[in-house]
Parts: structure tokens; C-alpha cells; sequence
């Protein structure tokens, strides 16, 4: 099904739209405080030595000017195996479930940044960021990875930072370190000198979001949409649901897929990672609001259209269970231990599948 603008939105946020989440917008001081105190985070373990050696930004560059029209066209000459050619991991169940479309509509980018980090094994990774053209300035950021020498270059994760200047593309030119020779410093996975080490984080952040870390680490997180506002929303949402038929249910865990980051210039790291998002709705009474347009309020609380529409669901029973899955590509600041807070700027959300798990 097509991706709608709205479906940036966490499925538990907005239930009238496909996908899931709104994304952070920092303050003046927020911004401050990410640019002087952030942290460092991981990536994907090398698996062995690489017969071509470092890559060079000449060579990312051309991988990606290779990639990024084919990516452009995957919405209108949609295949699943075009699909794996182009994407790997999550990204790849999410462009299957959209067919082909599992973010907003990229036509184009420009002013280009290429991020490749010193790594002489595989798999071997960059980062290529750009900004649409038009009035809205959206950001797009691609975490591509090369399996093998032979292999293709693929996306595992494609991020966006809509209607917001920018603001994630100008934190990448601002904080990213580079050497004199332009490459980026991947900072290692088990990181000691971190509030969470990089290889903890997708855990971490799933436990905080549903509420089950200690309040130490409770604290480590910076206030914000993606960390105190979706909790608070989280829980008038459940207790919400009940006026309209249903009880509601959302459940983080971590996606168990490669970690990614680089060094900032405070000494930490921005780290892109994944974590997994189950949805749930069981019915409460026969009479439980199945909307194909729901109203504004009735949209935090009821299955949204595209649950309805996939799983041909015309009325329900009591104890009829609806289930959406989703995975949520996070960019976060991670700070060093004693610095300041974790902060996710960028929390993007999109449905990978749904379920009727019949009565529960």
C-alpha cells in the first residue's frame, strides 16, 4: 500500500495514519546541548579481512550515485527481488509491506555528504545524507552496506527529517569528526566510555520506552517527543482506548540488527540503530469502532485503516485481537558517562506487517 505523509507517526500515535512516529524537534537549547555534549556508540563487528581494502569517498560516492536512481524508482516498477538487491534487513520487510515506498516521496537530493569510516573488513558501511529539494527541506539519511568485496551496495536503513530545515543534516556537518583526509572514526560497539555502551542501546531504548529500566538509566534520557512525550502519550493512550472498544497495547524490543556510529567532535557519537514495535487492539465489546476515517480524537485510540483494510476486517467479537508490527530507525546522541543526557533525534517508524490473532 502507499506510504502517507502522516504515516511519519508512530502506528500508536496517529491510528488514521499507515506508520508510525513523530520525529524530535530540538529546541535552541537542546541543539546546544547536543553539539556540546554528546557521545559515541557502535557498529557492526567485521566478520573478515577485505581483499580491496579502506574505501575510499570517491568510491561511496560513485556506490551511491549507482544506487540512488534505482532506489527512486523502486515505488513505480515495484519487485521483491529489485527490493533485495536494493535494501537489506528491516528496510527491506518495510519496502516489501509498502511496496516499494515505506518512507516519504524522494524525487531528488543535492549538496550530498559522504561519511565513510576507516574499516578494512566486512561488511563495510558509509553514510550518504542529502536534502530534497522543495519548500519543505526534509533530510534524508542512507546507511549503506557492502556485504562482500563482489556484493551490492544496500541500504539497511533509510532515515528522513521532515519539514524541519534540516536540522539532522546540519548536527552531521556540525558534530561528525573527520581526519585530514576527510574519513569518519566508527567508534567501537562495546565502548566503555559511554552512558550506554553502542551494542546496548537498541535495548535499552525499547526498556525505557516501555518502562521497564531502572530510574538511573531512567535519567540518562533527554526529555522530548521520542523519549518522555511518546511514554506519556503511551499511557493516556491506553487508558483512552476503552471509550471506543478496545484496550490498547505497544511493546518495544530490540531489533537484534548491526549498530552504526560515529564519532562527534565532544568525544561521543551519533549511533543509528533499530528497534522492533508491537502494536496491539483487542476488543472489549462487539461494538468496538472500526473507522475507515477515524475522527481526530478516535484516531490515538482504535486500529488504523491500513490494519483494517489489509486484514478485511468488517466487525469484530469480543476478545478479537489485531496486532501491527513495526520497526523504528533511531538516530541518537549518545553521550559520554557523566557528560549529559541520551538524546533520539530522529525516530522513524514504519509498519513491516500485520495480524489477526484471533481471540485472546
Amino acid at each position: 500500500m502507499p506510504y502517507r505523509p502522516a504515516d511519519r507517526c508512530r502506528i500508536r500515535k496517529t491510528r488514521a495514519a499507515a506508520v508510525v512516529r513523530v520525529l524530535s524537534r530540538l529546541s535552541a537549547a537542546g541543539l546546544v546541548l547536543l553539539i556540546a555534549a554528546c557521545a559515541a556508540a557502535g557498529h557492526p563487528a567485521p566478520r573478515r579481512a577485505a581483499s580491496s581494502g579502506q574505501l575510499t569517498l570517491a568510491q561511496a560516492r560513485q556506490a551511491f550515485v549507482k544506487f540512488l536512481p534505482r532506489f527512486l524508482q523502486l515505488p513505480s516498477s515495484f519487485s521483491v527481488s529489485v527490493a533485495r538487491n536494493l535494501t537489506v534487513g528491516d528496510e527491506l520487510q518495510a519496502q516489501i509491506f509498502f511496496h516499494g515506498q515505506s518512507g516519504p516521496t524522494l524525487t531528488q537530493l543535492t549538496g550530498e555528504a559522504f561519511y565513510v569510516p576507516r574499516l578494512t573488513s566486512y561488511p563495510r558501511w558509509f553514510w550518504a545524507a542529502g536534502l530534497q529539494p522543495g519548500n519543505s527541506h526534509d533530510g534524508h539519511l542512507f546507511v549503506m552496506v557492502q556485504s562482500a568485496p563482489s556484493a551490492p551496495w544496500k541500504t539497511a536503513m533509510a532515515l528522513y527529517d521532515l519539514n524541519s530545515a534540516a536540522d539532522m543534516l546540519h548536527l552531521l556537518a556540525a558534530t561528525v569528526v573527520t581526519d585530514g583526509q576527510g574519513y569518519a572514526q566508527a567508534v567501537p560497539a562495546g565502548d566503555p566510555s559511554l552512558n550506554i555502551s553502542p551494542s546496548a542501546m537498541p535495548a535499552t531504548y525499547a526498556r525505557y520506552l516501555d518502562g521497564h529500566t531502572t530510574a538511573a538509566v531512567t535519567q540518562l534520557f533527554q526529555a522530548g517527543s521520542n523519549t518522555t512525550g511518546y511514554r506519556a502519550l503511551n499511557q493516556a493512550t491506553a487508558r483512552g482506548a476503552g471509550r471506543y472498544g478496545w484496550q490498547d497495547t505497544d511493546h518495544q524490543a530490540p531489533s537484534g540488527l548491526p549498530v552504526y556510529a560515529l564519532r562527534i567532535n565532544t568525544g561521543g557519537a551519533i549511533v543509528i540503530f533499530s528497534t522492533h514495535d508491537k502494536v496491539g487492539w483487542r476488543a472489549e465489546r462487539s461494538s468496538a469502532a472500526l473507522p475507515m476515517r477515524p475522527s481526530p480524537p478516535e484516531a490515538y485510540y482504535v486500529p488504523p485503516a491500513f490494519v483494517i483494510q489489509d486484514l478485511q476486517i468488517t466487525s469484530v467479537t469480543i476478545g478479537t485481537q489485531l496486532t501491527a508490527a513495526a520497526v523504528d530507525r533511531v538516530l541518537a546522541f549518545v553521550q559520554p558517562q557523566g557528560v549529559g543526557y541520551i538524546y533520539p533525534l530522529i525516530v522513524n517508524g514504519t509498519a513491516i506487517g500485520v495480524a489477526d490473532s484471533g481471540h485472546g
